[in-house]
């Protein structure tokens, strides 16, 4: 099955769990590119005020087409209980491309309406979930549930 890892970071932590799903499925990866900034405190603030808004940015054009594969997999950090900006925007503008879907976020907390949300924007059930927190990514104790979301696909 011809897979595509696609995902948004803004800490690092969403693109270390897409790395991994990427290596073990031997699959291509991209990450997506906003054209508004992110980084620092203040950019974070609005990041997290455009997220609650459910708005829409502006990508750089990513360089895979989704049509071309059978599998998506689709990561995304949780801004104010929401998916990121950039991830909404790209489910928005390639909802029509995927054939199949799943997704994965990473987060502060458990966060049970990211999923949904993502299935609604771009109208596809996803064939697996997977929600890890920053605190598992980071002391290591992500990789059993990484395991598990992979033998779903």
């Amino acid at each position: 099955m011809k897979t595509l890892v696609i995902f948004y970071s803004r800490t690092g932590n969403t693109r270390k769990v897409a790395d991994e799903i990427a290596k073990v499925f031997g699959c291509d990866t991209e990450e997506l590119a906003d054209t508004k900034k992110r980084a620092g405190i203040l950019h974070y603030l609005s990041s997290g005020r455009d997220a609650q808004k459910e708005m829409l940015t502006t990508l750089v054009e990513p360089k895979n087409d989704p049509s071309k594969y059978d599998l998506v997999v689709i990561g995304t950090p949780v801004w104010a209980s929401k998916m990121s900006v950039p991830v909404r925007a790209y489910l928005h503008l390639k909802k029509d491309s995927f054939k199949k879907v799943a997704f994965f976020y990473t987060a502060g907390s458990q966060n049970d309406k990211i999923f949904p949300d993502m299935s609604k924007v771009c109208g596809k059930t996803p064939v697996a979930t997977l929600g890890l927190s920053a605190a598992e990514i980071r002391k290591g104790d992500s990789a059993q549930k990484i395991k598990e979301f992979l033998e779903k696909l």
